[in-house]
């Protein structure tokens, strides 16, 4: 029978059942220690003890595991997220800064981790673009009482008994402009090829509510910033701080020292920039570089001092906003966002991530036009209302209207 769908339904489809996260460690004969992040994994049988998970055949790391045949699984804990994205990055030294200590096999048990379950290899099978791989447990123990990291629609998160819930309710508020714009976000996605991202902030988080493109798909080769959460501090979310009220302006600015290069009324003066443009540019592939990092090696607070010393260098280079009056100049961008506008009042940032630094003007301005359409389509599809002088696209942009 003919397969009726296509790869991307399957993983959208099989993307609404939640899974745990992983890492496989083993220490290979010259006595380094390695790691997998599996977010396939599950018990096979009580009698003999067994258990599975499933490894891509693309992987490099899978054969040297295999090829040991001793390996330890780490149940990640909730607040485990950084430590997961290091994992499956492409880093040479996965366990820089990691503390771990060896499991009866001798195999790394991750500190924090929720469980740790020790195995033999028992068998390994091919299943079309991954292997089954069958471990026979020999040792395993409860670590911890925290919760477990899963990994739901694309993105990260955590199990909540129903008494915590309620902490969340502001995000659940956001799941009907999810689904709403979602086509939306993953045509401007495929239309600028890149990553497309709709985010939102509760007080004091930005929080990336849904992703499309290929940086936003859990199978690419970088992990999905789907889920990520960000302080709401400048510059992060300025289209959201561009269209907020007084007091949101103020808790958004917190950060901007006073009296340094990149003082408040320069960024009031951005602002203001934003709302007549209707989009604001993110610059400097240094600076985001290094701030993806801070993100990344970030273990439990939310703004630590290297995250907000990496925003403030973000901060600099954002200030300077070009105006993209040479088509055939090339520009360095990161990034691109509009604000969407909801019937309730309340404003979300929909915003191409991950842009190249040697965009010509021409492809910036195509990219930020194609984000004006898409704002104006989507506040219309929620029942917002758009401010009256909000910035309509061009007609020189060859987008069908």
């Amino acid at each position: 029978m003919t397969r009726s769908f296509t790869s991307e339904q399957f993983r959208q489809v099989l993307g609404q059942y939640p899974t745990g996260v992983v890492v496989v460690t083993a220490v290979i004969p010259d006595g380094q220690p390695i790691a997998l992040t599996i977010g396939s994994f599950s018990s096979v049988s009580l009698e003999p003890p067994l258990v599975a998970f499933y490894p891509s055949i693309g992987s490099s790391t899978w054969p040297k595991i295999q090829a040991h045949g001793r390996f330890c699984i780490n149940v990640l804990g909730a607040g485990q997220e950084a430590l997961c994205r290091a994992f499956a990055s492409k880093a040479s030294d996965k366990f820089d800064g990691v503390t771990w200590r060896p499991s009866p096999g001798g195999s790394p048990i991750i500190e924090g981790a929720v469980a740790w379950i020790d195995c033999d290899l028992d068998d390994v099978q091919t299943l079309g673009d991954h292997f089954l791989v069958v471990g026979r447990v020999n040792a395993l123990e409860t670590a911890s009482r925290d919760l477990p990291l899963l990994f739901f629609r694309g993105g990260y998160g955590r199990f909540l008994h129903s008494s915590l819930a309620a902490s969340e309710s502001a995000l659940a508020g956001y799941l009907p402009v999810v689904e709403a714009v979602r086509s939306e976000l993953e045509s401007v996605a495929d239309d600028c090829g890149t990553e497309c991202n709709l985010a939102a902030h509760t007080r004091d988080e930005f929080i990336v509510l849904a992703g499309a493109g290929s940086q936003a798909s859990p199978q690419s080769s970088a992990p999905t910033r789907v889920g990520r959460r960000l302080p709401y501090l400048a510059p992060i979310g300025t289209t959201l701080a561009a269209w907020g009220d007084e007091s949101d302006i103020k808790r958004w600015a917190a950060s901007i020292d006073r009296e340094a290069g990149d003082g408040l009324t320069q960024w009031l003066d951005v602002l203001s920039l934003v709302r007549r443009r209707g989009y604001v540019i993110g610059r400097g592939e240094t600076p985001y570089a290094a701030m993806e990092e801070a993100i990344d090696k970030r273990r439990d607070e939310l703004a630590d001092p290297t995250l907000l010393g990496a925003l403030s260098e973000v901060r600099k280079t954002m200030l300077d906003q070009p105006s993209l009056d040479s088509a055939e100049e090339t520009y360095d961008i990161r990034s691109l966002s509009v604000p969407i506008f909801l019937a309730d009042g309340r404003v979300v940032q929909m915003g191409l991530y991950g842009l190249q630094a040697d965009m010509s003007g021409e492809a910036v301005r195509f990219c930020a036009q194609r984000l004006l359409q898409a704002a104006r389509r989507c506040t219309a599809l929620l029942g917002g209302t758009l401010p009256e002088d909000f910035p309509r696209p061009t007609d020189s942009d060859g987008i069908d209207r």
